[in-house]
């Protein structure tokens, strides 16, 4: 039996306040926003040309630009097609400038990183979250010894951008069978792959090559749309998810953290639902949301074999306190 964290964005925000949440990330003001980035061309023009009722919500924004609906003339269809795709590449490279200048310097947090890596593989995470914090939180505190690296954690064999180049370097250490695993459901900000079929290469980014190694290739995030379906094509993707529900029928114990099963994220809920279906598993809610907004919605997920835990819902830092109020993981701290 395994211990499982769920992450959503709530896990980010608890790491870092001002760490945006993505409908942040699109509505902001100063330089580097999405209007900025978009420049002065056709791209900026077709922008500037939609509703903006539409842009006002970036789900449901790219839901339209990604859909292809009845009344859309093939040159609007190209447009729409070529600006998803400015815009899926502004937010992976906001995801990976965010993460890089993200220092997660608190002793809770390290403390808590260290006690995962010294569990050797009991806990394992599943995320909807496009940025590093997790894998780098992890990376820094491994012992010299035992350096890990972002592909020991992904379980999918994944190549470094580098080796576009000619660079042999296969990411995996020696020490990856005792590695905890992250199984990113939603792709990653530092995921690229062609884009021409769903049995592309995917590499990863380390945040130190050049851009000319990334040429030719697009951003593997699966965007916040109303319906993912057609996303979940890649064999990649799919394993993942595959990977994620053996890990959840599994799992004794699981914790989720800043998520709230919104009604729209269909795929997600029916994953827990199959999961869970002949499970007595132990679920511990760990969200600022109080307990009460959030009791209906769990309760439509979890069957009464599970036993549901809110002791750590309603508090801006309560994975902050869930971290202390767990012993086994707060010694860790001043280790």
């Amino acid at each position: 039996m395994s211990k499982v964290f769920f992450l959503g964005a709530g896990f980010s925000k608890a790491l870092n306040d001002n760490f945006p949440l993505l409908t942040d990330l699109m509505n902001e003001n100063g330089n580097e926003n999405i209007q900025n980035y978009l420049g002065k061309g056709s791209l900026k023009t077709h922008y500037d040309e939609l509703s903006t009722t539409i842009k006002e919500n970036v789900e449901e924004l790219l839901t339209y630009l990604s859909t292809d609906l009845p009344w859309k003339s093939d040159i609007t269809k190209h447009a729409n097609e070529a600006l998803y795709f400015a815009i899926s590449d502004f937010i992976s490279k906001k995801f990976i400038k965010l993460s890089s200048e993200t220092q997660t310097n608190q002793d809770i947090f390290n403390g808590f990183a260290r006690y995962i890596l010294n569990r050797h593989g009991e806990y394992n995470f599943i995320t909807l979250n496009y940025d590093t914090l997790l894998e780098d939180l992890l990376i820094k505190n491994c012992p010299q010894e035992n350096k890990f690296e972002y592909e020991d954690f992904y379980q999918y064999p994944m190549s470094t951008l580098n080796s576009r180049t000619g660079d042999p370097k296969w990411g995996r250490s020696k020490h990856t069978d005792t590695a905890p695993k992250i199984l990113k459901l939603h792709g990653s900000a530092n995921w690229f792959w062609a884009g021409t079929s769903p049995a592309d290469n995917i590499y990863y980014s380390n945040g130190n090559e050049s851009d000319t190694v990334k040429a030719g290739l697009k951003p593997y995030i699966i965007p916040p749309v109303m319906d993912k379906n057609a996303f979940y094509n890649h064999i990649a993707i799919r394993f993942l998810w595959q990977s994620a529900e053996q890990l959840l029928k599994e799992a004794n114990e699981i914790y989720i953290v800043g998520f709230s099963f919104p009604p729209t994220d269909i795929s997600v809920r029916f994953l827990f639902k199959s999961a869970l279906r002949n499970s007595q598993a132990k679920i511990f809610i760990i969200n600022s949301d109080k307990m009460g907004k959030l009791k209906k919605r769990y309760e439509e997920i979890f069957k009464e074999n599970c036993v549901t835990d809110y002791t750590y819902t309603g508090n801006k830092k309560v994975f902050e306190r869930f971290i202390r109020g767990n012993s086994f993981i707060h010694k860790h701290i001043i280790s």
